[in-house]
């Protein structure tokens, strides 16, 4: 029975191994900046009573999004090589996922790309990765990408409403 066990483990070994997330990858490279907050940060900052004039404001649907997130997180370079991994890194993430692609933009040099994950109702998802390559100013026009990643149980009107305040 041992030997049995021993060889299961032995053949599931390089699965576990290879099963590192995309984001896991990321954190170990010294040019990518990161940012993650979790599902705790997310439950303290609901619990927070601010005094928001209007129960229809933008800040209280913030704050009613951020209540059902599990996730967010946010990596960032401007290293060229570090950015041509990222975006290797999530289209595996796409295909292997199966996310759907939500939007596209290319204008010159900069892309947007924006994928989810459905779920059974069509006004929600449950993942949100975004990517974003484009040319800075700041960078002395080196190549400057970011992804952006959300997990929960996100409703997209209200994200789309949020997207819209800061759009105009």
């Amino acid at each position: 029975m041992k030997k049995i066990f021993l060889l299961i483990a032995i053949t599931l070994m390089p699965h576990l191994i290879n099963g590192q997330s995309i984001f896991d990858k990321l954190e170990k490279w010294e040019t990518i900046s990161s940012v993650v907050i979790s599902k705790d940060a997310f439950e303290i900052l609901s619990k927070f009573n601010f005094n928001l004039e209007k129960e229809e404001s933008i800040e209280m649907e913030i704050f009613k999004m951020v209540d059902d997130l599990d996730e967010l997180r946010v990596y960032s370079t401007i290293d060229k090589a570090a950015t041509q991994t990222m975006l290797s890194l999530i289209e595996n993430e796409v295909k292997s996922k199966k996310l759907t692609e939500l939007m596209k933009v290319k204008d010159g040099n900069s892309i947007v790309l924006i994928y989810v994950r459905s779920s059974k109702n069509k006004d929600f998802v449950s993942e949100v990765l975004m990517f974003v390559k484009g040319i800075d100013k700041k960078t002395n026009g080196m190549a400057e990408a970011m992804i952006v990643s959300l997990s929960g149980n996100i409703d997209i009107n209200k994200l789309s409403k949020i997207a819209d305040t800061f759009s105009n």
